[in-house]
């Protein structure tokens, strides 16, 4: 069976609170349920690196998808035409989710 619930985080410069978005989504009676598509919209700091270690720790869930910059919307979209999961969520990276919602 594939995913459910394909999450997408566009993301620019947000080196300051990548952790806290990403980790909020990482419960582990779900990982096997869900993936998180971190979409680098072009960032100039850490963020790349940061969504990379998520991606080696959680090869099955996370994935990077590195983009040039353009705009919000348009790193929506690049997730949208990544996803895979039957339902489909926008979380913005200086946000995070509760883990109640998503079970």
């Amino acid at each position: 069976m594939g995913k459910i619930l394909s999450i997408t985080i566009p993301s620019y410069n947000v080196e300051k609170y990548i952790d806290k978005c990403v980790q909020s989504m990482l419960v582990d009676s779900i990982l096997d349920d869900i993936e998180i598509l971190i979409v680098n919209d072009g960032s100039k700091d850490s963020t790349p690196e940061i969504a990379k270690g998520y991606v080696e720790k959680y090869p099955q869930t996370v994935r990077l998808i590195d983009k040039e910059n353009g705009g919000h919307g348009d790193a929506v979209n690049t997730g949208l035409k990544h996803a895979t999961g039957l339902y489909f969520k926008v979380v913005d990276s200086d946000d995070w989710v509760d883990e109640a919602s998503l079970m």
